[in-house]
């Protein structure tokens, strides 16, 4: 089937929306699970303002209304730890070539 069905289709009919989260600290941008009635499962999105899909602009608004919840704050990833170096290994003696 591929995703030619998809072409020219700018709306899909939202059958629900679940777990919204802030992805920035701005909240430009928010993750949820979709449930879009076009298709049997659900669908991680990522919601901003200015897509142009009708049903993310519809998923943005009702979303920010809290139409579907509250939207979890953001929580910044942790710093990355740095590997402890590792000390080269060091020949000793002498080697015959």
């Amino acid at each position: 089937m591929g995703t030619n069905f998809l072409k020219g289709k700018t709306m899909f009919t939202i059958e629900y929306v679940k777990d919204l989260k802030w992805e920035d600290v701005e909240h430009t941008v928010f993750s949820c699970i979709a449930k879009y009635e076009e298709f049997n499962e659900e669908h991680p999105s990522g919601i901003n303002a200015t897509d142009s899909y009708a049903h993310i602009q519809e998923i943005w608004q009702k979303g920010n209304a809290g139409e579907y919840g509250i939207i979890a704050e953001y929580i910044p990833p942790p710093p990355p730890v740095a590997a402890p170096e590792e000390e080269q290994p060091v020949a000793q003696g002498t080697q015959t070539l």
